[in-house]
């Protein structure tokens, strides 16, 4: 009868050490294409940049649209009491000189 025995032998920790590097390649090869570059990342950072800018740029034009809308409404209502005036025909001031 053999029996196996479970001492690591010297061929099984030498095949191993063999093995080891080439998986240990695979593995940072593997986490390198998770995670962008530095060069990407730079690119994303300027992008980001660039989008905030936007933004930014974006709500002043926003708050310049909403201040003339609020203008033109004033204008509007002016515009409409002239009218109004005008549909009255001329006060009783001027005629009465």
């Amino acid at each position: 009868m053999t029996t196996k025995s479970d001492k690591v032998k010297f061929a099984d920790l030498d095949t191993f050490l063999k093995i080891a590097p080439i998986i240990g390649l695979a593995i940072l090869a593997y986490l390198q294409t998770l995670f962008p570059s530095k060069a990407e990342f730079e690119k994303v950072h300027d992008k980001l940049i660039q989008m905030d800018k936007k933004i930014t740029e974006m709500a002043v034009l926003q708050q310049a649209i909403t201040s003339n809308t609020l203008e033109v409404h004033g204008i509007r209502e002016r515009l409409r009491l002239v009218e109004i005036q005008i549909a009255k025909g001329p006060s009783r001031k001027n005629s009465g000189s």
